[in-house]
């Protein structure tokens, strides 16, 4: 690290760094995209650090945002360096390590617009679990939003099951991710339990639009947003028909294969989930959703009760994304839209009952 010793002495700071101060900057660090802004800000917080942790820091960083890495002449970086075998023995370390880690390990796979947020929200604050970033180099979901990773397919893959499954506390992951035969056995090898949200089509996507368009300015443009939902710069100032159009044929098939891949999954026995209707458990039936779940994870009748208070409050509900909270919006559907999802569905037929998605 000698470029980052470099004058370093000279900048001493007043009062040495606090943890508290360590901790806020990761934060802020985690969601940092620019190049530049990265450069910068990781160079002043290192700046400020004794010369003992800076390693330690740096690597910190590393862990922190995927883009970081530490600015080092190249005798310093071949010091660092790893050979392929010892790769190879750190890699198994770390993965026995996970797999054998005791931890409540949680993957919400949501359809989405099935109160999965509001669900995932409860589970950590009746659980006492963190979020995690399963598809992503970085432990903060958010980030992946703020580093422009919005429109990323959201399956798990095997670092981030690994990173999270060191972490000592367990987690609760919310993802809109299908099931594969491969996926299955990643989350076995790593104790993760899946819970898997599903809801009506039709209310889906009025749902779903109604979200999009609370952030949508309805001007001429707004071109700034295809990174966050995929849609045209002029959704905004299209019709509710056209609207849903383009939703529609966009993530029907997606939907559908979503339900399917987690039903084939466990048929299989590859994975065991636990199911959630919006409608028959979400809304109807909260107590009896709290104890399902708790049964699933394992856990007490205290930690049900526990669950079921954090399913009534309804505190926060922008933040948790508590939309309407109803059954039956899809009746306001356009025929000429139904008529995509219904045709659609058809050619799924024979492989999976899809009765839950058409009827609720």
């Amino acid at each position: 690290m000698d470029n980052l010793a470099r004058n370093m002495a000279e900048q001493a700071a007043a009062e040495p760094i606090s943890n508290a101060e360590i901790t806020a900057f990761m934060e802020m660090f985690a969601t940092m995209a620019n190049p530049a802004t990265i450069r910068k800000a990781s160079h002043d917080f290192l700046a400020r650090v004794p010369d003992a942790r800076r390693l330690e820091l740096a690597s910190a960083l590393s862990w922190t945002n995927p883009f970081y890495l530490p600015e080092m002449p190249d005798d310093a970086a071949r010091k660092l360096a790893l050979n392929m075998n010892q790769f190879a023995e750190l890699t198994m370390r770390a993965k026995l390590t996970a797999s054998r880690m005791p931890q409540l390990n949680v993957l919400l796979a949501c359809a989405p617009k099935s109160a999965s947020t509001f669900i995932a929200g409860a589970l950590q604050s009746a659980l006492g679990l963190g979020s995690a970033a399963l598809f992503a180099a970085t432990p903060r979901v958010h980030a992946v939003s703020m580093m422009g990773g919005n429109l990323m397919e959201q399956e798990p893959e095997e670092l981030a099951l690994i990173r999270n499954g060191l972490n000592g506390s367990g987690y609760v992951a919310q993802h809109h991710a299908r099931c594969t035969p491969y996926l299955a056995l990643l989350l076995r090898t790593y104790n993760v339990r899946p819970i898997v949200t599903h809801r009506n089509l039709f209310d889906t996507f009025i749902s779903l639009d109604d979200m999009i368009m609370g952030y949508r300015s309805n001007r001429e443009t707004d071109a700034g947003y295809y990174f966050s939902d995929g849609l045209p710069a002029n959704y905004g100032k299209l019709s509710l028909e056209d609207r849903l159009t383009i939703l529609v044929q966009r993530n029907t098939a997606w939907f559908i294969q979503f339900f399917v891949s987690w039903k084939k999954c466990e048929r299989a026995g590859l994975a065991r989930p636990l199911w959630v209707s919006y409608e028959r458990d979400f809304l109807a039936d909260k107590q009896g959703l709290a104890e399902r779940v708790i049964r699933h994870l394992g856990l007490d009748t205290e930690a049900a009760a526990k669950l079921l208070l954090a399913f009534e409050d309804k505190t926060d509900g922008a933040a948790k994304r508590l939309n309407k909270g109803v059954a039956g919006r899809g009746s306001a559907m356009p025929d000429s839209v139904r008529a995509i999802i219904e045709r659609t569905a058809h050619f799924y037929r024979d492989e999976e009952d899809l009765t839950p998605l058409l009827e609720g």
